[in-house]
Protein backbone atom coordinates (compact mmCIF):
# COMPACT_ATOMS: atom_id res chain seq x y z
CA UNK A 1 0.00 0.00 0.00
CA UNK A 2 2.87 2.29 0.55
CA UNK A 3 4.29 1.97 -3.02
CA UNK A 4 0.45 3.12 -4.24
CA UNK A 5 0.33 6.19 -1.83
CA UNK A 6 4.03 7.11 -2.91
CA UNK A 7 3.10 6.69 -6.62
CA UNK A 8 0.16 9.07 -6.17
CA UNK A 9 2.51 11.57 -4.05
CA UNK A 10 5.06 11.34 -7.11
CA UNK A 11 2.25 12.17 -9.16
CA UNK A 12 0.61 15.05 -8.28
CA UNK A 13 3.91 16.76 -6.51
CA UNK A 14 5.41 18.23 -10.26
CA UNK A 15 1.25 19.73 -10.30
CA UNK A 16 1.55 20.70 -6.90
CA UNK A 17 5.24 22.55 -6.62
CA UNK A 18 4.80 25.48 -9.64
CA UNK A 19 1.50 26.56 -7.32
CA UNK A 20 4.11 26.64 -3.98
CA UNK A 21 6.38 28.66 -5.68
CA UNK A 22 3.65 31.63 -7.18
CA UNK A 23 1.94 31.19 -3.89
CA UNK A 24 5.95 32.01 -2.03
CA UNK A 25 5.95 34.84 -4.94
CA UNK A 26 2.64 36.37 -4.56
CA UNK A 27 2.73 36.69 -0.84
CA UNK A 28 6.14 38.34 -1.21
CA UNK A 29 8.04 35.46 0.78
CA UNK A 30 11.19 34.23 0.15
CA UNK A 31 11.96 30.94 -1.37
CA UNK A 32 13.79 29.78 2.04
CA UNK A 33 10.17 28.10 2.72
CA UNK A 34 10.09 26.19 -0.22
CA UNK A 35 13.61 24.61 0.61
CA UNK A 36 12.98 23.58 3.74
CA UNK A 37 10.23 21.75 2.84
CA UNK A 38 12.52 19.56 0.81
CA UNK A 39 13.84 19.11 3.80
CA UNK A 40 17.16 21.43 3.52
CA UNK A 41 16.93 23.45 6.70
CA UNK A 42 19.40 26.50 7.31
CA UNK A 43 22.66 25.89 10.11
CA UNK A 44 19.80 25.40 13.18
CA UNK A 45 21.85 26.33 16.44
CA UNK A 46 21.26 23.12 19.07
CA UNK A 47 24.72 22.69 20.13
CA UNK A 48 25.37 19.14 21.68
CA UNK A 49 22.01 18.78 23.30
CA UNK A 50 19.57 16.59 22.19
CA UNK A 51 16.25 17.36 20.22
CA UNK A 52 12.70 16.71 20.74
CA UNK A 53 10.96 18.21 17.54
CA UNK A 54 7.43 19.34 18.61
CA UNK A 55 5.15 19.47 15.10
CA UNK A 56 2.22 22.15 14.89
CA UNK A 57 0.39 22.65 11.93
CA UNK A 58 -1.09 25.56 11.90
CA UNK A 59 -2.35 28.42 14.55
CA UNK A 60 -4.62 26.63 16.64
CA UNK A 61 -2.06 24.21 17.42
CA UNK A 62 0.72 26.11 17.72
CA UNK A 63 -1.01 27.97 20.31
CA UNK A 64 -2.37 25.10 21.71
CA UNK A 65 0.91 23.67 22.70
CA UNK A 66 2.62 26.88 24.20
CA UNK A 67 1.78 25.46 27.76
CA UNK A 68 3.23 22.17 26.78
CA UNK A 69 6.24 23.37 25.22
CA UNK A 70 7.11 25.94 27.92
CA UNK A 71 6.66 22.79 30.49
CA UNK A 72 9.05 20.74 28.47
CA UNK A 73 11.67 23.88 28.54
CA UNK A 74 11.54 23.72 32.23
CA UNK A 75 11.38 20.30 32.87
CA UNK A 76 14.07 19.35 30.04
CA UNK A 77 16.39 22.14 30.04
CA UNK A 78 19.51 19.78 28.54
CA UNK A 79 17.39 19.31 25.38
CA UNK A 80 16.92 21.58 22.63
CA UNK A 81 13.52 22.03 20.72
CA UNK A 82 12.65 22.76 17.40
CA UNK A 83 9.06 23.59 15.93
CA UNK A 84 7.90 22.38 12.46
CA UNK A 85 4.53 24.04 11.04
CA UNK A 86 3.18 23.52 7.08
CA UNK A 87 1.42 27.12 7.60
CA UNK A 88 3.15 30.41 7.22
CA UNK A 89 0.76 31.99 9.91
CA UNK A 90 1.32 28.59 11.78
CA UNK A 91 5.41 29.87 11.39
CA UNK A 92 4.29 33.52 12.55
CA UNK A 93 3.13 32.72 15.52
CA UNK A 94 5.60 30.05 16.75
CA UNK A 95 8.30 32.50 16.02
CA UNK A 96 6.39 35.47 17.87
CA UNK A 97 4.77 33.59 20.54
CA UNK A 98 7.35 30.87 21.60
CA UNK A 99 10.39 32.62 21.43
CA UNK A 100 12.59 30.46 23.36
CA UNK A 101 12.43 27.73 20.73
CA UNK A 102 15.54 26.76 19.32
CA UNK A 103 14.35 26.94 15.30
CA UNK A 104 10.84 26.65 13.92
CA UNK A 105 11.06 25.49 10.36
CA UNK A 106 8.45 24.25 7.54
CA UNK A 107 7.58 20.65 7.86
CA UNK A 108 8.72 18.26 4.73
CA UNK A 109 6.98 17.46 2.26
CA UNK A 110 6.13 13.84 2.50
CA UNK A 111 8.63 12.34 0.04
CA UNK A 112 11.04 9.61 0.71
CA UNK A 113 14.25 12.19 -0.15
CA UNK A 114 12.76 14.72 1.48
CA UNK A 115 11.82 13.66 5.16
CA UNK A 116 15.48 11.82 5.26
CA UNK A 117 16.96 15.30 4.55
CA UNK A 118 15.43 16.41 7.76
CA UNK A 119 15.40 13.62 10.24
CA UNK A 120 19.07 13.55 9.39
CA UNK A 121 19.60 17.31 9.75
CA UNK A 122 17.19 17.08 13.07
CA UNK A 123 18.19 14.36 14.41
CA UNK A 124 15.48 14.30 16.89
CA UNK A 125 15.87 11.90 19.86
CA UNK A 126 11.70 12.24 19.99
CA UNK A 127 9.04 13.63 17.79
CA UNK A 128 5.97 14.78 19.33
CA UNK A 129 2.96 15.92 16.92
CA UNK A 130 -0.11 17.72 18.30
CA UNK A 131 -3.41 16.71 17.49
CA UNK A 132 -3.89 14.31 14.37
CA UNK A 133 -0.96 14.58 11.79
CA UNK A 134 -0.56 10.96 9.81
CA UNK A 135 2.55 11.47 6.81
CA UNK A 136 2.91 7.71 6.04
CA UNK A 137 6.27 8.45 5.02
CA UNK A 138 7.44 10.42 7.86
CA UNK A 139 6.57 8.52 10.16
CA UNK A 140 7.82 5.45 8.67
CA UNK A 141 11.15 6.76 8.27
CA UNK A 142 11.25 8.17 12.17
CA UNK A 143 10.31 4.37 12.75
CA UNK A 144 12.99 3.29 11.04
CA UNK A 145 15.78 5.17 12.67
CA UNK A 146 14.04 4.08 16.21
CA UNK A 147 12.73 7.21 17.00
CA UNK A 148 9.65 7.43 18.84
CA UNK A 149 7.24 9.45 17.61
CA UNK A 150 4.61 10.66 20.38
CA UNK A 151 0.96 11.67 19.44
CA UNK A 152 -0.31 14.52 21.95
CA UNK A 153 -3.44 16.17 22.21
CA UNK A 154 -4.81 13.56 19.64
CA UNK A 155 -8.14 14.65 17.90
CA UNK A 156 -10.04 12.67 15.01
CA UNK A 157 -13.00 14.94 13.50
CA UNK A 158 -16.12 13.43 11.73
CA UNK A 159 -15.05 14.04 8.86
CA UNK A 160 -11.25 12.71 8.85
CA UNK A 161 -12.84 9.64 10.86
CA UNK A 162 -14.66 8.49 7.41
CA UNK A 163 -12.08 9.02 5.57
CA UNK A 164 -9.90 7.43 7.72
CA UNK A 165 -11.90 4.45 8.03
CA UNK A 166 -12.43 4.38 4.48
CA UNK A 167 -8.83 3.10 4.04
CA UNK A 168 -8.65 1.41 7.30
CA UNK A 169 -6.14 -1.44 5.86
CA UNK A 170 -3.50 1.12 4.99
CA UNK A 171 -4.11 3.70 7.78
CA UNK A 172 -3.57 0.59 10.41
CA UNK A 173 -0.06 -0.20 9.42
CA UNK A 174 1.03 3.75 9.33
CA UNK A 175 -0.66 4.13 12.97
CA UNK A 176 2.33 0.96 13.89
CA UNK A 177 4.95 3.95 13.45
CA UNK A 178 3.37 5.91 16.73
CA UNK A 179 4.55 4.96 20.35
CA UNK A 180 1.82 5.97 22.19
CA UNK A 181 -1.53 8.03 22.13
CA UNK A 182 -2.73 10.82 23.92
CA UNK A 183 -5.78 11.35 23.09
CA UNK A 184 -8.14 14.46 24.13
CA UNK A 185 -11.74 12.80 24.45
CA UNK A 186 -13.66 9.33 25.22
CA UNK A 187 -14.68 9.87 21.73
CA UNK A 188 -11.34 10.21 19.74
CA UNK A 189 -9.89 7.39 21.60
CA UNK A 190 -12.09 5.15 20.69
CA UNK A 191 -11.83 6.53 16.86
CA UNK A 192 -8.18 6.02 16.63
CA UNK A 193 -8.44 2.41 18.54
CA UNK A 194 -11.35 1.91 15.47
CA UNK A 195 -8.96 2.88 12.72
CA UNK A 196 -5.99 0.31 13.67
CA UNK A 197 -4.33 1.70 17.18
CA UNK A 198 -2.83 -0.41 19.37
CA UNK A 199 -5.13 0.25 22.11
CA UNK A 200 -2.02 -0.53 24.83
CA UNK A 201 -0.81 2.51 23.65
CA UNK A 202 -3.25 4.77 23.70
CA UNK A 203 -4.67 6.76 26.67
CA UNK A 204 -6.97 9.90 27.40
CA UNK A 205 -4.85 12.57 28.59
CA UNK A 206 -7.48 15.81 28.26
CA UNK A 207 -7.05 18.66 26.03
CA UNK A 208 -3.95 20.80 26.08
CA UNK A 209 -6.74 23.83 25.22
CA UNK A 210 -7.80 24.05 28.55
CA UNK A 211 -4.07 23.98 30.00
CA UNK A 212 -3.03 28.25 28.89
CA UNK A 213 -2.10 30.48 31.78
CA UNK A 214 -5.11 32.33 34.10
CA UNK A 215 -5.42 35.54 31.82
CA UNK A 216 -5.53 38.64 34.73
CA UNK A 217 -5.62 41.44 32.51
CA UNK A 218 -4.91 44.84 34.70
CA UNK A 219 -7.07 48.00 33.88
CA UNK A 220 -3.86 49.85 32.76
CA UNK A 221 -3.36 46.79 30.16
CA UNK A 222 -7.09 46.99 28.98
CA UNK A 223 -6.37 50.98 28.84
CA UNK A 224 -3.56 50.75 26.78
CA UNK A 225 -5.16 48.18 24.20
CA UNK A 226 -7.86 50.22 23.76
CA UNK A 227 -5.93 53.07 23.42
CA UNK A 228 -3.82 51.80 20.88
CA UNK A 229 -6.95 51.52 18.88
CA UNK A 230 -8.10 54.78 19.65
CA UNK A 231 -11.15 53.43 21.39
CA UNK A 232 -12.76 55.35 24.49
CA UNK A 233 -12.85 53.50 27.93
CA UNK A 234 -16.79 53.69 27.95
CA UNK A 235 -17.26 52.32 24.11
CA UNK A 236 -18.13 48.74 24.15
CA UNK A 237 -16.73 46.37 21.74
CA UNK A 238 -17.93 43.01 19.74
CA UNK A 239 -15.38 40.95 18.33
CA UNK A 240 -16.12 38.26 15.47
CA UNK A 241 -12.71 36.08 15.85
CA UNK A 242 -11.63 33.58 13.12
CA UNK A 243 -14.39 34.38 10.76
CA UNK A 244 -14.71 32.43 7.50
CA UNK A 245 -16.41 32.92 4.04
CA UNK A 246 -20.47 33.44 4.60
CA UNK A 247 -20.46 34.48 8.28
CA UNK A 248 -18.49 38.51 7.51
CA UNK A 249 -21.99 39.63 6.44
CA UNK A 250 -24.12 37.87 9.27
CA UNK A 251 -21.92 39.61 11.79
CA UNK A 252 -22.15 42.90 10.31
CA UNK A 253 -26.33 42.56 9.61
CA UNK A 254 -26.08 41.50 13.43
CA UNK A 255 -24.05 44.55 14.29
CA UNK A 256 -26.01 46.62 12.17
CA UNK A 257 -29.02 46.15 14.76
CA UNK A 258 -27.44 46.44 17.68
CA UNK A 259 -26.66 50.00 16.84
CA UNK A 260 -29.72 50.75 16.50
CA UNK A 261 -31.27 49.37 19.26
CA UNK A 262 -28.46 50.87 22.01
CA UNK A 263 -27.66 53.94 23.19
CA UNK A 264 -24.18 54.09 22.26
CA UNK A 265 -23.11 52.39 19.03
CA UNK A 266 -20.28 49.87 20.20
CA UNK A 267 -16.67 49.36 17.99
CA UNK A 268 -17.15 46.09 15.75
CA UNK A 269 -13.92 44.23 15.33
CA UNK A 270 -13.76 41.49 13.05
CA UNK A 271 -10.91 39.24 13.06
CA UNK A 272 -10.87 36.62 9.49
CA UNK A 273 -9.33 33.46 9.59
CA UNK A 274 -7.83 34.31 6.48
CA UNK A 275 -5.93 37.32 6.22
CA UNK A 276 -6.76 37.20 2.47
CA UNK A 277 -10.42 37.58 2.96
CA UNK A 278 -9.67 41.46 3.50
CA UNK A 279 -10.94 42.38 0.33
CA UNK A 280 -14.21 40.93 0.17
CA UNK A 281 -14.83 41.56 3.79
CA UNK A 282 -14.56 45.42 2.83
CA UNK A 283 -16.79 45.29 0.39
CA UNK A 284 -19.50 43.89 2.07
CA UNK A 285 -18.81 46.86 4.62
CA UNK A 286 -18.78 49.24 1.41
CA UNK A 287 -22.20 47.69 0.74
CA UNK A 288 -23.53 48.42 4.40
CA UNK A 289 -22.33 52.09 3.67
CA UNK A 290 -20.47 51.09 7.05
CA UNK A 291 -16.81 52.94 7.83
CA UNK A 292 -13.79 50.78 8.44
CA UNK A 293 -10.22 50.73 8.78
CA UNK A 294 -7.75 48.19 9.36
CA UNK A 295 -5.75 48.05 12.73
CA UNK A 296 -2.31 48.79 10.97
CA UNK A 297 -3.59 51.66 9.42
CA UNK A 298 -5.03 53.66 12.45
CA UNK A 299 -3.49 56.61 13.33
CA UNK A 300 -3.24 58.10 17.01
CA UNK A 301 -5.33 61.06 16.00
CA UNK A 302 -8.08 59.64 14.50
CA UNK A 303 -11.19 59.19 16.93
CA UNK A 304 -12.95 55.46 17.08
CA UNK A 305 -16.26 57.03 16.45
CA UNK A 306 -15.19 57.81 12.49
CA UNK A 307 -14.29 54.65 12.00
CA UNK A 308 -16.60 51.70 14.09
CA UNK A 309 -15.57 48.46 12.18
CA UNK A 310 -12.31 47.57 12.63
CA UNK A 311 -10.45 44.96 10.58
CA UNK A 312 -7.69 43.10 12.14
CA UNK A 313 -5.20 42.54 9.75
CA UNK A 314 -2.02 41.09 12.19
CA UNK A 315 -0.89 37.72 13.40
CA UNK A 316 -0.69 36.76 16.97
CA UNK A 317 -2.82 39.15 18.47
CA UNK A 318 -6.43 38.11 18.31
CA UNK A 319 -6.28 36.85 21.94
CA UNK A 320 -4.90 39.77 23.81
CA UNK A 321 -7.71 41.67 21.87
CA UNK A 322 -10.26 39.35 23.46
CA UNK A 323 -9.32 41.12 26.95
CA UNK A 324 -11.49 44.47 25.89
CA UNK A 325 -14.30 42.61 24.20
CA UNK A 326 -17.62 43.22 25.71
CA UNK A 327 -19.02 39.95 23.73
CA UNK A 328 -17.19 37.61 21.55
CA UNK A 329 -18.42 35.68 18.52
CA UNK A 330 -16.02 32.77 17.98
CA UNK A 331 -16.34 32.09 14.01
CA UNK A 332 -15.91 29.19 11.47
CA UNK A 333 -19.52 28.17 13.58
CA UNK A 334 -22.10 29.74 11.50
CA UNK A 335 -21.24 28.00 8.26
CA UNK A 336 -19.74 24.20 8.10
CA UNK A 337 -16.30 24.63 9.33
CA UNK A 338 -16.55 23.18 12.62
CA UNK A 339 -15.57 26.13 14.53
CA UNK A 340 -12.73 27.40 16.45
CA UNK A 341 -11.51 27.40 20.03
CA UNK A 342 -13.87 29.20 22.56
CA UNK A 343 -11.22 28.74 25.08
CA UNK A 344 -9.45 32.24 24.14
CA UNK A 345 -11.80 34.39 25.44
CA UNK A 346 -13.25 32.25 28.34
CA UNK A 347 -10.04 32.91 30.28
CA UNK A 348 -11.00 36.43 29.69
CA UNK A 349 -13.91 35.86 31.55
CA UNK A 350 -15.99 37.40 28.22
CA UNK A 351 -19.39 36.25 27.13
CA UNK A 352 -19.10 33.83 24.60
CA UNK A 353 -21.36 33.34 20.69
CA UNK A 354 -21.16 30.49 18.45
CA UNK A 355 -23.22 29.19 15.81
CA UNK A 356 -24.01 25.34 15.53
CA UNK A 357 -21.06 24.02 13.98
CA UNK A 358 -18.43 23.35 16.62
CA UNK A 359 -18.24 19.62 15.57
CA UNK A 360 -14.29 20.14 15.71
CA UNK A 361 -14.81 21.43 19.60
CA UNK A 362 -18.20 19.42 20.19
CA UNK A 363 -16.93 18.40 23.56
CA UNK A 364 -16.18 21.86 24.36
CA UNK A 365 -19.06 23.46 22.75
CA UNK A 366 -21.15 20.73 24.71
CA UNK A 367 -19.64 21.22 28.02
CA UNK A 368 -19.93 25.16 27.95
CA UNK A 369 -23.07 24.44 26.77
CA UNK A 370 -24.49 22.45 29.53
CA UNK A 371 -23.25 24.58 32.13
CA UNK A 372 -24.83 27.74 30.27
CA UNK A 373 -21.14 29.14 29.84
CA UNK A 374 -21.95 30.49 26.31
CA UNK A 375 -24.74 30.82 24.14
CA UNK A 376 -25.52 29.28 20.58
CA UNK A 377 -27.15 31.62 17.88
CA UNK A 378 -27.99 30.39 14.35
CA UNK A 379 -28.50 33.85 12.57
CA UNK A 380 -27.87 37.40 12.48
CA UNK A 381 -31.29 38.23 14.28
CA UNK A 382 -30.15 35.13 17.49
CA UNK A 383 -27.09 37.34 17.39
CA UNK A 384 -28.35 40.83 17.47
CA UNK A 385 -30.65 39.67 20.19
CA UNK A 386 -27.66 38.39 22.66
CA UNK A 387 -25.65 40.61 21.98
CA UNK A 388 -28.13 43.42 23.20
CA UNK A 389 -29.08 41.68 25.80
CA UNK A 390 -25.54 41.25 26.77
CA UNK A 391 -24.78 45.02 26.32
CA UNK A 392 -27.93 46.49 28.49
CA UNK A 393 -27.12 44.09 30.98
CA UNK A 394 -23.92 43.51 31.92
CA UNK A 395 -24.46 41.31 34.79
CA UNK A 396 -25.93 38.90 32.46
CA UNK A 397 -22.49 39.01 30.65
CA UNK A 398 -20.56 38.83 33.77
CA UNK A 399 -22.14 35.64 34.50
CA UNK A 400 -21.90 34.18 31.56
CA UNK A 401 -17.99 34.79 31.33
CA UNK A 402 -17.71 33.78 34.88
CA UNK A 403 -19.11 30.23 34.11
CA UNK A 404 -16.88 30.13 30.96
CA UNK A 405 -14.02 30.43 33.16
CA UNK A 406 -15.07 27.77 35.76
CA UNK A 407 -15.09 25.37 32.85
CA UNK A 408 -11.80 26.03 31.75
CA UNK A 409 -10.27 25.47 34.96
CA UNK A 410 -12.61 22.40 35.89
CA UNK A 411 -10.87 20.57 32.75
CA UNK A 412 -7.38 21.03 33.51
CA UNK A 413 -4.93 18.26 33.73
CA UNK A 414 -3.98 18.04 29.95
CA UNK A 415 -0.84 19.09 30.44
CA UNK A 416 0.82 17.08 33.49
CA UNK A 417 -0.71 14.27 31.48
CA UNK A 418 0.77 15.04 28.08
CA UNK A 419 4.27 15.41 29.61
CA UNK A 420 4.08 12.22 31.69
CA UNK A 421 3.47 10.61 28.69
CA UNK A 422 6.65 12.29 26.60
CA UNK A 423 9.02 11.74 29.59
CA UNK A 424 8.49 7.99 28.96
CA UNK A 425 11.09 8.02 25.89
CA UNK A 426 13.61 10.87 27.06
Amino acid sequence: MYFIYNLFIYFFFPLILPYLILKSIKRKSTLSGISERFGFYPDISIGNKKVIWIHSVSVGEVIASIPLVMELKKRYPDYSLIMSTVTETGRTTAINKIPFLNAVVYFPFDLHFFVKNAINKIKPVVFVMLETEIWPNFLRALKRKNIPVILINGRISDRSYKRYLSVRFFIKEVLKNISAFGMQSADDTERIINMGADKKKVERTGNLKFEHEVKDVSSDTVKKLKGSLNITEDKNIIIAGSTHRGEDEEIIKAYLSVTGAIPEPPILIIAPRHLDRFPEIEDILRRYNLSFIRKTMIKKEEASSKYPVILLDTIGELSALYSIASVVFVGGSLVSVGGHNILEPALYKKPILFGPYMHNFKEIAEGFKNKKAAIEITNSDEMAKEIINILNNPHIGKELGERGFSVVVENRGALEKSVRLIGRFL
